[in-house]
């Protein structure tokens, strides 16, 4: 019997080809056997063609030389003491020789699977069996079986039964010996190991090689592809930019395991992950904190308190309350809420904003005072006054911070500064401090009369003709100029000193008021004075800084008027200054939101002023600049989340109808049809303080339940809203077939009757076909409902068979859309036809003082068939009224016969 358990055939002689073809499958041992899949039989029993596979070379050879090639194979194991291929070669042999005592002949592979499992042991047991073979004769022994020379680790891959028995090869000499086993030797299996986390830029081979830019994949290192979604939605494998951040721990496993597969682990979900992808929405601004959203909620509040809501129309309109009185609210808020650290710049800005307003046009405590009306002169001093003590707080701390630098080693440096603030005092006593006595003297006599600016201007004079001003500090020459009124002094050296070259705008100005100008000079001859020395044409006649906004002082920013039409860029506090001393100044430039804060998108400060100034009774602002003003700080609102007082500001809108159709759209927007207390509260702001009506917020979430196709709550905030006509079509277009269906009459009897007023009734198209024939369908049941409870008289029912009666008349009117409202008009009609049934039963019962059950079959049917035949029923139900209606006729027709036949 061969391997694969069919007999084998007799022994023949071998043909060529098959003697070729066992040489070429005992030789070739090189090709490792990696699919190890039976062979089938079919396969077996082919006859394989003599160029299926090549012969090897070294078998070329020792043919054409006459040598056995198999001899050859063996010399060369014994010869090399390779252990690994005398194993092969051998069991090769020793695996094909065939058995005389067997009728069949086996071929073996020598092709061995690879196994890291198996590889050490296979080894062992075929060295060991081939030293033991060779020992003890096997093979001189020519009835040793083929199934001795089997090893473990030898697989079939191919059992092809030969025509002819093969030829045993002449015994070996004696003399061959086989040499000792090599020592077993320990395959190392290499594969990929696995990393738990992502390993350390520091640690990382790729640490510091980013900038070789012909490796990209090094030019790259670890950066990723960003994925942008819908609605700033971002998706990245990086750390997470928004939200919490958790921390999270991974853990190097004790025994690093190998493989060339990695061992199945259990699947880690997202969050565990080391690789994994954040899914987040961004916001490119900061979290409005409490303290940051006070800065838009107080100031709305103070100017909530001082405006009138008018409610002559039904839009509300807000109106500032004329005085100043909002000024000083303003400043005295923006005092306290400059020590925050939320928003600092901004917060100085309005600072000084809010306090130069007050010192222009607000109450002076010096004039309140005063019993009788102060002169125009007096009120001009006092403005002034009050000016310079704005100017002198304004230059505080800037002042503080250049005397501290050059206090001790540039006095001279430190005086000039306490100048420019017009701290004469503290002036003087630094130079007497310093040992400079006679500038001491010199600064006492500041607030004197012209006569010492005179003098002054006489000692630059004389120094300059005879070159002595080449030997005087230049701090020093620019404190003479300061106290002799000249802005700029010209040196005998062709230099020139500027008392202005290293100060702001506000001292630069302050310099004009104080130094350059007489006591009694008014604010704004100095303002024209300080516009004169930074908008000459001429670069030589230039000797102050432009009023640049707070934000662009310092950074080198040069403003120089371009030839198209835009303005230069100024200061909000120049402007209003400008305004101060001309009336019918140009507010487009003072409401600009640059000229306050870099933002230009901020309208927070020019709006309030826009108020401040509408109650000071300036209105000389376009009516394009004032809407956009309006709709810019109401978007600004709502994008803060603080649409109620979006809602306040665009109350101010003067036009009626822009107005009411901003405030809707607003409402439509961001009332919500959840019932939260914060939105309770907002609605309750709305109607309360803003006298908004509560039919535009019921309108509004009307909308939104639309939206959210909740049809329910569309016809509940329509019916709020006032909508009669568009709540009764939503209620029998899409309501009233349910209510019906599922016998929900109380919830639709709600509706309708809230409905049936004749004042909203009257105002509802197709109320008398729709709506009215649904009202009085729920009372009918309502009715039999009450019947059945209590003992009803003829009269009620007299009265209810007219409103079935009627009924009947009128179902087939309701217009049906879908199968939902012909099956809702259907049943209506099946129960109005059995109620007018009973109905007529009890009325027409021949004993109706009896207690029996009225006979429902004894119902007049010329009273029944009329009705029972207008009403809308599908063919089932009307097939069986039909044949009831028959069965009536029938009988009266037998008692009319029974009748005329006893007669």
């Amino acid at each position: 019997m061969a391997l694969n358990g069919k007999p084998a055939p007799p022994p023949q002689s071998q043909s060529p080809e098959v003697e070729q073809l066992g040489r070429v499958v005992e030789l070739d041992s090189d090709m490792v056997d990696i699919t190890q899949e039976p062979v089938l039989d079919s396969m077996l029993e082919e006859s394989v063609p003599e160029d299926q596979e090549p012969v090897s070379a070294s078998t070329h050879i020792a043919s054409s030389l006459g040598i056995n090639p198999h001899v050859l194979q063996i010399m060369k194991a014994s010869l090399l003491a390779d252990e690994e291929d005398t194993d092969m070669v051998l069991d090769q042999r020793l695996s094909c020789l065939p058995s005389k005592a067997d009728t069949s002949q086996e071929i073996c592979s020598p092709r061995l699977p690879i196994s890291a499992s198996h590889s050490s042991k296979s080894r062992s047991l075929v060295g060991g069996l081939l030293q033991s073979k060779f020992t003890s004769g096997v093979l001189f022994s020519p009835s040793a079986s083929v199934q001795e020379c089997r090893t473990p680790r030898t697989s079939s891959v191919m059992n092809i039964p030969s025509t002819s028995a093969w030829s045993v090869p002449p015994p070996l000499t004696s003399v061959f010996t086989v040499p000792s086993p090599v020592p077993e030797v320990q395959l190392k299996t290499v594969g990929t190991r696995r990393q738990p986390g992502l390993v350390a830029l520091e640690k990382s081979v790729t640490y510091g090689r980013g900038k070789l830019l012909m490796d990209m994949a090094l030019f790259m290192g670890r950066s990723f592809r960003v994925g942008w979604g819908p609605n700033w939605t971002l998706a990245n494998s990086g750390e997470q930019l928004s939200g919490s951040h958790e921390l999270e721990n991974h853990q190097t496993a004790d025994s690093v395991e190998y493989g060339f597969l990695p061992n199945p682990v259990a699947v880690k979900s997202l969050n565990e992950s080391p690789f994994k992808v954040h899914l987040e929405k961004l916001s490119f601004r900061k979290k409005k904190l409490d303290e940051d959203l006070q800065l838009y909620q107080i100031p709305l509040e103070l100017k909530l308190k001082h405006s009138t809501v008018h409610v002559d129309e039904l839009c509300p309109l807000i109106v500032p309350n004329p005085g100043v009185a909002v000024i000083h609210d303003y400043a005295d808020w923006v005092k306290e809420a400059s020590g925050d650290l939320l928003e600092t710049q901004i917060v100085k800005q309005w600072s000084l904003t809010w306090t130069l307003c007050e010192a222009l046009w607000g109450h002076l405590k010096e004039l309140d005072s005063q019993l009788d009306e102060p002169s125009e002169y007096i009120q001009i001093l006092e403005r002034r006054r009050a000016f310079s003590r704005w100017l002198s707080q304004t230059a505080a701390p800037q002042i503080e911070e250049e005397v501290s630098l050059t206090r001790k080693d540039n006095p001279v440096e430190a005086v000039f500064s306490y100048l420019t603030g017009k701290r004469i005092s503290e002036a003087c006593s630094l130079a007497q401090q310093s040992g400079d006595h006679r500038l001491a003297l010199l600064l006492s006599q500041l607030v004197g009369s012209q006569s010492v600016r005179e003098l002054l201007t006489m000692q630059l004079m004389d120094w300059h003709q005879l070159q002595a001003d080449c030997f005087i500090q230049d701090e020093r020459l620019r404190i003479f100029a300061l106290l002799a009124g000249k802005p700029v002094w010209q040196l005998s050296e062709q230099k020139q000193i500027n008392v202005c070259s290293q100060l702001d705008w506000k001292r630069s100005l302050a310099v004009h008021l104080w130094y350059l100008l007489p006591p009694t000079a008014s604010i704004s001859r100095a303002l024209s004075m300080y516009e004169e020395a930074f908008q000459n044409t001429s670069e030589s006649d230039r000797y102050a800084c432009s009023p640049l906004p707070s934000y662009l002082e310092g950074s080198g920013y040069v403003d120089e008027e371009e030839q198209d039409s835009r303005r230069p860029l100024q200061d909000v506090c120049f402007h209003l200054l400008k305004l101060y001393s001309d009336r019918h100044y140009d507010l487009n430039q003072l409401l600009e939101p640059r000229s306050t804060t870099a933002d230009p998108l901020d309208y927070r400060l020019s709006w309030h002023l826009w108020e401040m100034l509408r109650a000071l009774n300036y209105t000389h602002l376009s009516e394009q600049c004032e809407g956009v003003l309006q709709a810019s700080y109401a978007g600004q609102l709502e994008s803060e989340g603080l649409w109620e007082w979006a809602i306040f500001v665009l109350l101010h809108i003067d036009n009626s109808s822009l107005r009411e159709r901003a405030v809707r759209e607003l409402l439509t927007r961001h009332c919500q049809l959840l019932e939260t207390p914060e939105s309770w509260a907002k609605e309750t702001f709305l109607t309360q303080k803003l006298c908004v009506p509560a039919e535009w917020i019921h309108e509004a979430k009307a909308v939104r339940a639309h939206m959210e196709s909740d049809r329910h709550l569309e016809a509940l905030y329509l019916f709020k809203a006032g909508h009669w006509n568009h709540c009764h079509k939503l209620v029998i277009r899409h309501l009233a077939s349910d209510a019906i269906i599922n016998e929900n009459y109380d919830y639709l009897k709600g509706f309708l009757e809230d409905l049936a007023p004749p004042e909203r009734s009257g105002l509802i198209q197709d109320w008398e076909t729709s709506g009215l024939v649904y009202l009085d369908y729920l009372r009918v049941l309502e009715m039999v409902h009450q019947i059945q409870q209590v003992e009803c008289s003829g009269y009620e029912l007299e009265q209810l068979q007219t409103k079935v009666t009627s009924l009947c008349n009128r179902i087939e009117q309701i217009q049906c859309y879908n199968a939902k409202d012909r099956l809702a008009q259907s049943d209506m009609a099946k129960r109005l036809a059995n109620l007018l049934r009973v109905v007529l039963s009890l009325q027409h019962a021949p004993d109706a003082t009896s207690d029996s059950t009225p006979d429902l079959q004894r119902v007049p049917l010329r009273l029944l068939a009329p009705h029972i035949g207008r009403l809308p029923m599908p063919e089932d139900y009307a097939l069986e009224e039909l044949r009831s209606l028959t069965q009536s006729y029938l009988r009266e027709l037998t008692l009319q016969e029974l009748t005329v036949g006893s007669q």
